[in-house]
């Protein structure tokens, strides 16, 4: 699974919209759009970011090989 693919269910299992962790991460909708199409190379800074308002590690967030949410 790939990292923006990851992000984006793991997003929709909290019943979160891209424009509300947008919002939390402190980061415009545009760009988090682009971070869950994977047209954007994410800093390791913006995926502690995004981690933290998904409520998860950045372990767990960066985990392809790990199925589960």
């Amino acid at each position: 699974m790939f990292l923006a693919n990851r992000i984006r269910k793991i997003r929709e299992t909290q019943n979160l919209t891209q424009e509300d962790a947008a919002f939390i991460c402190g980061i415009s909708a545009s760009a988090y759009g682009q971070i869950e199409r994977n047209a954007h190379k994410s800093t390791y800074e913006t995926l502690i970011k995004i981690a933290n308002a998904l409520n998860v590690s950045i372990t767990f967030l960066i985990d392809t090989e790990n199925e589960t949410f």
